[in-house]
């Protein structure tokens, strides 16, 4: 078919570039090698950061109130989600029958606009798919607004969908088990551009003292405990290492958590920054929660900050419970070397390993490179552009599960 000609692909999603966070990275990433026409319908949170580098890969549709009022509206998604679907449901019916939609994709885990685009897509009798980023129920507290709507919407979205796109093989086979579905691998992909900028071989490493790298976000369910370790950890290796954190928080709000270190060092700084860094330093490392976490999700997960560690040329470790997705990938793939043990010990006895080891080192560089392979953007784009051509031919009047809930 010629792309000319192609469905109308509208992807919906609270969070979409310039916002850095999970969400519009891997939207970015995946919509970056998708051929179609394609369109996005965003809100706006007021907790992500702003990049002005990071550019959207197709023409957005922004929605009024959030952007105008988006603490107001992430406080009304909380504590009223039945009220602000109802807000968000009219408003994102009216933008896809502007933009002429054909197929319907919503990013989870902005629930709120998952079911705002479900129904908006049900009136409309378009295929709907949601795109799960994370898991659902098991992510929210209990007795809460949000556990009480992800109750209600939560098995009839994932029974309903026409297609259920999920991000690992781990998180396939917990919603299958769940509910009995057939689900989709969408994975996690990278860009051509970052791909082809990655060293076939690895790069050496440009700081001058020993340094492991940590980017991302601190989490209580994903990875405090993991982070206090890797602190801890530091602390036992020789003299001269340093323990990088690119994070947003900073050395006083680290040691306010429980991460402390006198090897410590807190960088926030752009991604292209951030990108530069993290081929650098010795060693790149993926902490995963041990304990007190939200296990099935450490389970099911593939964060987002290992594409950029993936293309980066330099090794990572993966710490992580046995048994996790990022745990098991590694270890079946090598792309990473994989401590289990939750101690700081262990921990830093890999870190030593790697940055003595060069064929140690490489070798995981290597794996790496290979899994990034299996990531590209332009493949598991394609395989969306199939489903929405594939889907959007013959009459939606007899398509399952469409109908009205007005």
């Amino acid at each position: 078919m010629n792309f000319k000609d192609s469905p109308v692909l509208t992807v919906v999603s609270r969070g979409f570039p310039p916002q850095v966070s999970g969400s519009p990275i891997l939207l970015a990433n995946l919509l970056s090698g998708y051929r179609g026409k394609v369109n996005a319908i965003v809100g706006y949170s007021a907790y992500s950061n702003f990049d002005p580098a990071f550019r959207p890969p197709c023409p957005v549709t922004y929605l009024r109130l959030p952007r105008t009022f988006p603490l107001l509206c992430d406080r009304l998604g909380r504590r009223l989600p039945k009220l602000f679907v109802w807000y968000l449901q009219s408003s994102i019916y009216q933008a896809l029958k502007t933009l002429g939609t054909d197929v319907v994709l919503a990013a989870f885990p902005h629930e709120t606009y998952v079911v705002a685009a479900f129904r908006a897509a049900r009136n409309l009798r378009l295929p709907f798919y949601v795109h799960m980023h994370d898991l659902w129920m098991e992510n929210v507290g209990s007795g809460t607004a949000r556990a009480r709507f992800a109750a209600v919407w939560e098995p009839l979205i994932l029974k309903q969908a026409t297609r259920v796109l999920c991000m690992t093989e781990a998180m396939q086979k917990h919603y299958e088990k769940k509910y009995g579905i057939q689900t989709s691998l969408l994975p996690h992909s990278i860009p051509e551009q970052d791909y082809a900028k990655a060293p076939l071989d690895m790069s050496p490493p440009q700081l001058p003292h020993p340094t492991v790298l940590f980017v991302g976000g601190v989490s209580p369910e994903m990875n405090l405990d993991a982070l206090k370790v890797l602190a801890a950890a530091s602390e036992l290796l020789p003299e001269g290492y340093k323990l990088l954190f690119c994070t947003s928080l900073t050395l006083d709000a680290l040691k306010n958590l429980g991460i402390h270190s006198s090897r410590l060092h807190v960088k926030y700084v752009s991604r292209e920054e951030v990108q530069r860094l993290q081929s650098r330093a010795h060693v790149l490392i993926a902490p995963l929660s041990h304990k007190n976490c939200s296990r099935a999700e450490v389970q099911t997960v593939f964060s987002t900050k290992l594409l950029e560690y993936l293309v980066s040329g330099r090794p990572i470790i993966v710490f992580a419970p046995e048994g996790s997705y990022h745990a098991e990938s590694a270890s079946q793939r090598g792309w990473g070397y994989v401590v289990t043990e939750d101690s700081p010990a262990a921990l830093a006895s890999a870190i030593m390993e790697v940055i003595s080891n060069q064929h140690l080192a490489a070798t995981l560089v290597r794996g790496a490179r290979l899994e990034a392979q299996s990531r590209l953007a332009v493949h598991h784009a394609a395989r969306l552009y199939e489903m929405v051509v594939a889907d959007t031919q013959g009459s939606l009047s007899s398509y399952p599960g469409v109908g009205s809930l007005r």
